[in-house]
């Protein structure tokens, strides 16, 4: 127990600090993935593969896809609570780990499983 000179972390604090390390790692892979990519590998190739496409073309390729109204709310959520503590682009990067979670989970519901389907693997005890 801390003595009178030294200061508490108050509870609401400690667990600010605790939510904002789980948005921090969902966060660092996209991060650090980003990190790795050559800045003038992506750009050199599209004034190539560009002058070859209809305008009609290039304007969808521009556009980054959409985030999912689901992946927005709770962006939402991160952006009421964390805020504060987290640039533009970090929440829109939450937003879209978001909606690649959704869209996966979609993908995995998709998938229509047999009654007598095995795992892909043997569990041992």
């Amino acid at each position: 127990m801390p003595g009178p000179s030294e200061p508490r972390v108050p509870r609401r604090r400690f667990l600010k600090t605790i939510g904002l390390a789980g948005v921090s790692a969902a966060v660092a892979p996209v991060t650090l993935s980003l990190a790795q990519t050559a800045p003038g590998a992506a750009t050199a190739a599209k004034p190539d593969s560009a002058a070859a496409k209809p305008d009609s073309m290039q304007a969808a390729v521009a556009k980054p896809p959409e985030i999912s109204e689901d992946a927005k709310a709770l962006a939402a959520i991160i952006t009421r609570r964390y805020g504060e503590d987290l640039t533009k682009e970090q929440l829109e990067s939450v937003a879209k780990d978001f909606d690649g979670d959704l869209k996966s989970g979609k993908r995995l519901r998709d998938v229509n499983l047999a009654n007598g389907d095995e795992p892909d693997f043997t569990f041992r005890a």
